[in-house]
């Protein structure tokens, strides 16, 4: 019989508790039959424990009406089927269950670590490895929340959810924009929403086509009519090399004058930061680590949060970034994807010009 029809038959857990525990004094866990009925009657005593920790992750919020009592309480036997269903013993599960009654099974100070392992996060904890991969997709949608959020409660009472996009709080670190995948890839997310129009970037590109004729026709012929930011360093540094001169002046001017209209209108100040730095260096790393700084900072003024969280349940990772030079130092130390950003985007992705943050399977 499952947790959540167990809660059904038996509203005092605490009376009934009792009368189990009179009755199983005498059993043997080591018994593979007694072992299974143990499992069992642990996971009878403590489906309210589970909901009392979803209730707490929820604490900030169901004190206005967030979510009212018949929602908890349907989280509360939700979660307790779930973690019901977990293959695991009863000295292991026992264990489990001990931690998130004393507060949780995650370590938060390895969870705010630049990479982590879910070994690491979870203190080698098989169960509750277990469990978090089974509660992933749990609440996804609701209340704008996305994979792995309401895990995250679920386990820790140190980490609520509430309303609203991004506003996952962990104690110590504050708001925290979650991006969790569970694809085949393990990508993650990207640093933003909506994104520049395709066609007024190409226009912007089309005011400079006498100094660069090539970089311009190559995006002409080109299905969709876009083009990445490296190849478009790339391109600039072969016909507008810095230092150099053209017919409308120096170089360097007209490299920063491109960019800071290309990039200005996204990301405010920030977008001059990173057409200063494309206007005095050649080659691609430069200007796109300056990008994806100001890029992140950008994100994180507009959204409101003190760290972005990565979660891989494809590499069973997380990472953990409060500036742009924490995603830069990912990138550089091998943890991160590709950036995949582009100078213009396709029309039906817009969101292609903003930086895609994804952990690779690269070891910890």
């Amino acid at each position: 019989m499952r947790a959540s029809q167990f809660l059904r038959e038996y509203e005092d857990l605490g009376q009934e508790k009792q009368n189990i525990i009179q009755t199983i004094s005498g059993l043997d866990a080591n018994t593979p039959e007694q072992a299974a009925l143990l499992d069992r009657i642990w996971k009878l005593l403590n489906s309210q424990t589970f909901g009392n920790n979803i209730n707490k992750s929820f604490v900030a919020t169901t004190s206005d009406e967030y979510m009212n009592e018949k929602t908890v309480e349907t989280h509360r036997r939700n979660v307790a089927e779930i973690i019901s269903r977990l293959d695991s013993d009863y000295g292991a599960l026992n264990g489990f269950l001990k931690k998130l009654e004393g507060g949780g099974a995650i370590d938060i100070s390895a969870l705010s670590q630049p990479v982590n392992t879910f070994n690491s996060v979870f203190g080698g904890d098989a169960v509750a490895m277990k469990a978090f991969d089974a509660l992933k997709g749990y609440g996804v949608g609701e209340k704008q929340k996305g994979p792995g959020e309401f895990a995250l409660a679920m386990m820790s009472n140190k980490i609520r959810l509430a309303q609203g996009e991004g506003d996952t709080e962990i104690d110590g670190i504050g708001k925290v924009e979650v991006k969790a995948a569970m694809g085949s890839k393990g990508s993650g997310g990207r640093l933003g929403h909506g994104g520049p129009n395709a066609e007024a970037q190409m226009n912007t590109i089309m005011q400079y086509e006498k100094v660069i004729p090539n970089m311009v026709a190559g995006i002409k012929a080109k299905r969709g009519g876009t083009i990445s930011l490296g190849v478009f360093c790339d391109q600039i540094d072969a016909e507008l090399p810095v230092n150099g001169k053209n017919e409308l002046g120096n170089n360097n001017d007209v490299r920063f004058d491109l960019g800071n209209k290309l990039w200005s209108p996204i990301f405010g100040n920030g977008g001059s930061s990173i057409a200063k730095v494309f206007s005095t260096t050649e080659g691609r790393q430069a200007t796109e680590e300056e990008y994806v700084k100001q890029n992140f900072e950008w994100y994180k003024a507009r959204d409101n949060f003190d760290a972005y969280l990565l979660i891989s349940f494809t590499f069973g990772k997380t990472a953990m970034g409060k500036t742009g030079d924490d995603i830069i130092k990912m990138k550089q130390a091998g943890m991160l994807g590709q950036f995949a950003i582009s100078v213009v985007p396709s029309k039906a992705a817009p969101r292609e010009a903003f930086a895609q943050i994804s952990l690779n399977n690269s070891g910890v």
